[in-house]
C-alpha cells in the first residue's frame, strides 16, 4: 500500500511538470479540437497518436499535447488541460486515490503493452573497498556486473515519466531501496548513465522504443533483464532489440489505455469522443495491417478495458 506521503510526492512532481502544458495548449490547439495528451516525441504514445490522427483526423479534429508521459497525462487530464490521454493501467490504478479527476477517467480503447526498459552500463559499476575483506585490501577496486533488475538493489537509478511512479511501486514491492534520480527525458537519463551518475535507468514505452532503438552496440550500454515474480496487472513479455543484441529479452509489461474525461454523451466533446472511438474501431484492421506502429497488432479487442470503467457512449 502506497503511503500518502509517497503519493503526494509523485503527484506534486507531475503537477509541477504540467505547469508549462497549458501555455503549449493555448498556443497550438484549435478551440474545437480534442486535445490528446501523449508523451515525448519519438516515443510510443506520440506515435500512436500520429497513427490515430492519420486515419481519423478527417472525422475528428485532434491536437497533440506533448507531455513527459502517462503520469503527467493523468494530471493534465485532471486539470482539464487535455480531453483524452494515454496511460498505463497500473499508473491509473496507483494514482486514482490521489485525485477524483483521475478516478473519474473512462477508457475509450484498450491498447498495447508498455514495457519497462531497464538500461545499464555494459561494464556494470565499480567501487573501492573501505577495509580489508577476504583477498581484497582497503582501496582495491571491485567491479560488479549488472545484468538483472535485482542487481540494481540499493543503487542510484534514473527514472523517466511514468517510470517515476512504477519505479517506486517496484521499490516497495521488492524492497529494492533504490536511490531515485527523477529526470524529464530519456536523453537526460542516458546522459547521467553514461557519466556514471546513476547505475541504471528505468523508462516505459511501447515496443519498439525510439530512444532505445537509437542506441548502438558500441554505446557502452545494454538492456537489463527483469527477473522478479510478477502479478496482475503486470506480465512478463519477451521482445528483441537487434541494435543492442538483445534477443528474447524479458520485460515487465503493463497494458495501456486511451482514456477520456467523463463527458456527457449529449455534449459536443462527448459526441466527438464517441466519433473518435467508433473511427478507431472501424479502422483497427487497417491500423494493424497497414504501415503503422507494430503496437496495433497487440490490440486483441476493443471492449476489454482490463476492469477500468469504459467511456459511457461505448455502452450505448
Amino acid at each position: 500500500m502506497k503511503s500518502a506521503k509517497t503519493t503526494l510526492a509523485i503527484l506534486s512532481v507531475a503537477l509541477l511538470a504540467a505547469v508549462n502544458v497549458q501555455a503549449q495548449i493555448e498556443a497550438s490547439a484549435p478551440s474545437n479540437a480534442l486535445r490528446v495528451a501523449t508523451g515525448k516525441k519519438g516515443k510510443g504514445y506520440s506515435k500512436l497518436f500520429a497513427n490515430i490522427n492519420a486515419v481519423c483526423g478527417a472525422q475528428v479534429l485532434l491536437t497533440e499535447v506533448e507531455t513527459e508521459g502517462g503520469l503527467q497525462n493523468l494530471t493534465t487530464l485532471a486539470a482539464n488541460q487535455a480531453d483524452l490521454g494515454f496511460a498505463q493501467l497500473d499508473t491509473l490504478q496507483d494514482m486514482k486515490s490521489s485525485d477524483e479527476g483521475i478516478a473519474a477517467l473512462q477508457a475509450v480503447l484498450p491498447l498495447n503493452m508498455n514495457l519497462l526498459h531497464i538500461i545499464g552500463r555494459t561494464e556494470g559499476y565499480s567501487y573501492k573497498t573501505e577495509r580489508k575483506l577476504g583477498g581484497l585490501m582497503a582501496g582495491d577496486t571491485v567491479h560488479v556486473p549488472v545484468n538483472k533488475f535485482s542487481d540494481l538493489k540499493g543503487l542510484p537509478v534514473a527514472v523517466v515519466g511514468s517510470a517515476r511512479a512504477l519505479g517506486r511501486v517496484l521499490d516497495r514491492r521488492f524492497a529494492m531501496k533504490f536511490q531515485f534520480v527523477d529526470v524529464e527525458t530519456d536523453e537526460q537519463a542516458l546522459a547521467k548513465l553514461k557519466a556514471g551518475e546513476v547505475v541504471g535507468m528505468l523508462s516505459t514505452s511501447g515496443w519498439p522504443s525510439g530512444p532505445v532503438q537509437k542506441l548502438k552496440r558500441d554505446s557502452g550500454l545494454h538492456l537489463i533483464q527483469f527477473d522478479m515474480v510478477v502479478q496482475p496487472p503486470y506480465q512478463l513479455v519477451q521482445k528483441n532489440y537487434e541494435n543492442l543484441d538483445a534477443f528474447n529479452h524479458a520485460f515487465l509489461a503493463a497494458p495501456n489505455l486511451l482514456v477520456t474525461r467523463p463527458f456527457s454523451a449529449a455534449g459536443v466533446n462527448g459526441k466527438a469522443v464517441a466519433r473518435l472511438q467508433s473511427c478507431i474501431q472501424s479502422n483497427l484492421v487497417n491500423l494493424q495491417e497497414g504501415q503503422f506502429e507494430p503496437a496495433w497488432r497487440e490490440v486483441k479487442g476493443v471492449s476489454d478495458t482490463f476492469g477500468w470503467p469504459r467511456f459511457v457512449a461505448a455502452r450505448r
